[in-house]
């Protein structure tokens, strides 16, 4: 009697578990448009410093979005430029109950210069055609002969 117990609830066991598989279809994108838009970067002269407590919300999306929160701040506060050149952090840590276990970021610092893209136009031909612009470093090419060297 009790081997059939046993096989009764190994076949309701082996009965209940399914396995879900989903697949996903991707299209293809055309390529093939390029946006040849260049523009000035202007770099502040002087270095702004900042300093934050991050909140628990993004200390839970780990250092690197501290990191990218603190630099939004300090560009935010410092003129609203749209890139922090040459960050530098300073990050303060409180050791937890187990020390290596948990560490909370108590507060960050960042330091850089600001910069501000400036004087947006369209790339020239010439320059879009570049060999060394297109990643064909060491090669030179001779147009008119149509022979490579």
């Amino acid at each position: 009697m009790k081997k059939y117990l046993f096989l009764a609830v190994a076949a309701f066991m082996a009965a209940s578990c399914t396995t879900t598989t989903k697949t996903a279809r991707t299209e293809s994108v055309p390529y093939s448009m390029y946006n040849a838009t260049v523009a000035d970067l202007e770099v502040a002269p002087q270095r702004i410093s900042y300093t934050m407590s991050p909140s628990k919300e993004i200390v839970k999306g780990g250092i690197g979005n501290v990191k990218q929160a603190v630099i939004q701040e300090a560009l935010n506060a410092n003129g609203n430029a749209d890139m922090l050149l040459e960050p530098q952090f300073v990050i303060s840590h409180k050791k937890g109950p187990f020390g290596w276990l948990i560490n909370k970021v108590t507060s960050i610092t960042v330091s850089g210069r600001p910069a501000t893209y400036k004087n947006f136009r369209s790339m020239s031909d010439d320059v879009w055609t570049d060999p060394v612009f297109r990643g064909h470093r060491g090669t030179s090419f001779h147009i008119f002969k149509g022979e490579q060297k």
